[in-house]
């Protein structure tokens, strides 16, 4: 017994962090859903296991040279951020069913408020004991280690510890495939790697291609519009879940204006049933929203092709973006912000305060996107788009407008709220256009850029989620009678298509249709190049629409993809593999029809895989995602 003592001592002597490694990976497996990694994923995880304790041992080594203050110092930091991110990720996996990688971390870090709002709906006491009691054995446990241990390290050992911790620091940097399959140790040293390159280079790389958008000439080729031109908004909303929007059938009547809108506006009113978002994450779907291009497509494409204020402002068209919130952040401003906009305002061009998540109060938004429509009417057409915030999830509205109690753990009325907060500043947008007479003249289309699922149906955080409770939007668009004049048969097509399959990436198309401009033939070329297609036109029964969070924006996380055609609907995940719903059956998705045997599925069920397959065997974002 005491050979075996003696034994132990020496290899924690040797490692005397070890016990901290341990406590990660015993954290980390307790908290994944599953334990059904793949070879590769499961190297990986091992690779970040070894990774940990070169980490740590580095760290100790590097604490044995210090002098008692500065040793002191670090032992005791380390040590606590270490128990203050082992707290953070547990409460976020209570809401999301996170577990603490690369993924919870970054987003964490990266929206402190959103993450600190999900923290506080999952909170619990033992968090706090949690955070108290690892803290507290990290740091006992290297104070004991550290007795006696100041000359034990030779020059040698400390450099191969150095050189091996920036290998396996850049060898993770590199890595974002696997971001799902890292212990927490190896996930922060990723996602400080990941932080730096997104802001040292992604913003640089951003500027450098967006240069290469097209010039006004090589977008549209005829003369510019006349003043009698038709206006267009473009209304953008944060977040917002079909399922508890009020004009698509909630119980909860969080929508009242558009609903009374809708039933005065019935003849130019049209709504659009089954519309899916491209991706569940505000930095894919926008770009695709405003390209009408697919995320799935090379980010060369997606940085060179016009975007929807590109094609108006080649036409003489006032253009602007209105927005709550930062385009600093995750670099939409370098994407998205250049010379064909006449005019921008966004968090940081207001001074505001921010209030939700990553943005303003949207009545300071809509009081400048007013005085900015008021201006441009007096000049011309325009076209504007606008982009709320408040129903950004843990969702804010002012105190005199809370309809329900928010008591609720989960954050449901508080989301209620801020629905019915935004449909009041709808309200007042339509409101402004009818009292300035610009209502007989001026085409509105709304959609959200993704969903938010707050029953928790599928229990994953939204940006990982390709599920129907996430990626289904509202999508309507209120076109007054002169342009349906204007529109003729096309408008009656785009009733027509108000119960077909439609996704975000229709809007571009179908914008350019309403403001009369696809009939150009350098704007029509684009158009044939566009994944989504305009909605005043016939539309295939069975494309396939791609649904994906990973493009340039989001290279640190490669999450899976989904394809939709009709009500088929194919998802792959790396940790859990391929899935296929018959949506028409089955609306929350809770049969996945390859875990039954494959010689009962349909015909329909079939070719839908194989098309599928065709598909991802021609693309390489996602034939690079997709795991078998």
């Amino acid at each position: 017994m005491r050979n075996h003592l003696v034994s132990c001592r020496n290899f924690l002597t040797t490692l005397p962090l070890l016990p901290v490694t341990l406590l990660g990976v015993a954290a980390d497996l307790s908290l994944r859903p599953a334990l059904d990694l793949h070879l590769a994923q499961w190297a990986w995880w091992l690779f970040s296991v070894v990774f940990s304790l070169v980490m740590w041992q580095t760290l100790f080594v590097l604490s044995t040279r210090l002098r008692p203050q500065l040793q002191g110092a670090l032992v005791y930091g380390a040590g606590l951020l270490a128990a203050v991110l082992a707290m953070s990720s547990i409460g976020f996996h209570q809401v999301f069913y996170c577990w603490p990688t690369a993924y919870a971390l970054m987003h964490i870090l990266r929206e402190p408020r959103e993450a600190l709002g999900y923290i506080r709906g999952g909170a619990d006491p033992l968090h706090a004991v949690v955070m108290v009691a690892a803290a507290i054995f990290i740091i006992g446990w290297w104070r004991f280690g550290l007795r006696g241990a100041h000359s034990r390290y030779r020059r040698g050992y400390c450099l191969t510890l150095v050189a091996l911790l920036s290998a396996g620091t850049v060898a993770f940097g590199a890595v974002h495939r696997h971001a799902s399959a890292m212990v927490p140790d190896a996930a922060v040293v990723k996602v400080a790697l990941d932080l730096t390159l997104n802001s040292l280079i992604g913003g640089v790389r951003g500027r450098l291609m967006q240069a290469r958008r097209p010039v006004s000439n090589e977008v549209y080729g005829s003369g510019p519009v006349p003043a009698s031109a038709p206006n267009l908004i473009v209304v953008i909303g944060e977040s917002v879940a079909t399922r508890r929007t009020g004009l698509y059938g909630y119980s909860r009547q969080t929508t009242p204006r558009l609903v009374a809108l809708q039933e005065s506006r019935t003849a130019d009113w049209v709504q659009f049933t089954r519309a899916v978002s491209n991706a569940s994450a505000t930095k894919v779907a926008l770009p695709s929203m405003l390209t009408g291009l697919f995320p799935s497509r090379e980010p060369l494409e997606q940085h060179t092709f016009p975007l929807l204020w590109h094609y108006a402002d080649a036409a003489a068209y006032q253009t602007a973006l209105i927005s709550s919130q930062s385009y600093a952040w995750n670099n939409l401003e370098g994407f998205f912000i250049d010379a064909a906009l006449d005019h921008v305002f966004t968090l940081e061009h207001s001074g505001a305060e921010i209030v939700n998540s990553e943005g303003m109060d949207d009545r300071q938004m809509l009081e400048e996107a007013l005085r900015t429509i008021d201006r441009f009417a007096a000049q011309g057409p325009f076209v504007v788009v606008i982009q709320f915030n408040c129903t950004h999830f843990p969702g804010y509205s002012p105190p005199e407008w809370k309809r329900w109690p928010e008591t609720d753990q989960a954050g449901g009325a508080r989301y209620d709220n801020s629905i019915a907060y935004m449909d009041h500043l709808l309200g007042r947008l339509f409101d402004h256009l009818a009292v300035r007479d610009l209502t007989a003249n001026t085409s509105v289309i709304f959609a959200a850029d993704h969903g938010e699922d707050i029953e928790g149906v599928h229990q994953l955080h939204r940006t990982d989620s390709y599920y129907q409770t996430t990626i289904e939007i509202p999508f309507f668009i209120v076109v007054p009678e002169r342009h349906r004049e204007r529109l003729g048969l096309r408008f009656d097509q785009l009733r027509q298509n108000a119960n077909s399959r439609v996704a975000l990436s229709d809007l571009v198309p179908t914008a350019l249709d309403i403001l009369g401009l696809s009939s150009d033939l350098r704007v029509g070329a684009w158009l044939q190049q566009l994944d989504g297609r305009p909605l005043t036109r016939p539309l295939e029964a069975d494309r396939l629409l791609v649904v994906v969070n990973t493009d340039e924006h989001v290279q640190w996380s490669r999450k899976g993809y989904a394809v939709i055609a009709d009500n088929w609907k194919f998802i792959n995940y790396s940790w859990r593999g391929s899935m296929l719903y018959d949506l028409a059956s089955d609306a929350l998705e809770q049969r996945n029809l390859l875990d039954e045997s494959e010689a009962i599925l349909s015909p329909e069920g079939k070719r839908h895989i194989a098309r599928v397959q065709a598909l991802v065997a021609e693309t390489r974002s996602l034939a690079d995602i997709h795991t078998e």
